[in-house]
């Protein structure tokens, strides 16, 4: 195991941005380095989040025999990993749409290479009982937390939009995303935008909390594989970026056809959940699977980005088609079809 040290931001303007999401959002983890992995010409410095996907990648043994070696550094969030890339310690990344709109509105020197899709809850808009918000519409004025620059927010301005708010509407609470769970059970907010463990967590407790809206009825339930175009332009690493992205895709399918080995890798093993518990977090995960990179995702995040500019988020419109050269996207979606 290696330590990962994040160096300064090398532009002042990114670092403008970027900085108060890290902030936000506390530091990154040590790294790991794959034993799985052979060590080879070519070095892949992945950008993961909670060990999900060096985890789905050696329990579906898809890093078996790589003619490339493979270094995963652990990051608390999206807006972690396009720190690392700004800082150029990362070639290949996953992060949620929000993470990768911001990195288009920076600028970041980075192309979508994948997306993912989940079909499911994902995030809940969570309130306390005794809080006074029964309805989506009754959260003007209270305290919701929220984790700024990341899926998290997405989903909460979307969420807001189908009453016709805006995040000034409410009292946001800027927490990590890790503490979202625990500021709600210390009552220090009205609400939250939950993921699915602290979904389980928090309801077993309190199995009087209201349910608001979840992401299956707002977000577009997309992930982002972002890549550097440095890593894209040498012929070799992006050769062995198109191996990875392909391996993903299948460790991915693996994932949904072996629902209890992937607990028990995953939720038991690193998340140190009970198995039971672990099964309920997997439900309210969703199903994934990969999409093509075409213009639906295009407009989707699109959207994102302009919910983001009205709710004044950004600093200017976003041009999210920036992420999706022509010939990075041909090149990378013809293996969702042969792999998926």
């Amino acid at each position: 195991m290696r330590t990962h040290a994040l160096r300064a931001l090398a532009l002042p303007a990114l670092a403008a941005l970027l900085l108060p999401f890290a902030a936000a959002c506390g530091g990154n983890a040590s790294a790991d380095t794959s034993g799985g992995a052979k060590a080879g010409p070519v070095t892949l410095r992945v950008g993961d989040q909670g060990k999900f996907l060096q985890t789905l990648l050696q329990t579906s043994g898809e890093l078996t025999g790589l003619p490339y070696k493979v270094e995963f550094d652990q990051f608390n969030s999206g807006p972690l990993v396009s720190q690392a890339i700004v800082a150029g310690d990362v070639d290949f990344g996953v992060m949620g749409d929000t993470p990768a709109l911001n990195a288009a509105a920076a600028g970041l020197p980075v192309d979508v290479v994948a997306v993912s899709h989940t079909v499911g809850p994902g995030y809940t808009l969570l309130a306390r009982a005794g809080s006074g918000i029964r309805t989506l519409a009754d959260i003007k004025g209270h305290k919701v937390a929220y984790s700024k620059g990341t899926a998290n927010q997405g989903f909460l301005l979307q969420a807001l939009e189908t009453v016709h708010l805006k995040q000034a509407d409410v009292v946001p609470v800027d927490v990590p995303l890790q503490n979202i769970g625990g500021v709600l059970e210390s009552g220090s907010v009205d609400a939250a935008t939950v993921a699915a463990q602290d979904l389980v967590t928090y309801t077993a407790a309190h199995p009087d909390a209201v349910k608001l809206i979840n992401g299956s009825q707002v977000s577009s339930g997309y992930t982002f594989w972002l890549a550097t175009r440095t890593a894209l332009a040498n012929s070799a690493d992006r050769t062995a970026l198109k191996d990875l992205v392909g391996r993903l895709i299948k460790a991915t399918a693996w994932n949904r056809a072996h629902p209890d080995a992937w607990i028990d890798a995953y939720y038991v093993k690193v998340n140190k959940q009970t198995p039971a518990v672990g099964r309920l977090v997997y439900r309210n995960s969703g199903e994934t699977t990969f999409s093509p990179l075409d213009q639906n995702v295009v407009n989707a995040q699109q959207r994102q980005a302009d919910l983001f500019l009205a709710n004044g988020q950004v600093p200017g419109k976003v041009d999210v088609a920036s992420e999706f050269p022509a010939d990075v996207t041909q090149e990378f979606s013809a293996l969702v079809a042969a792999n998926q």
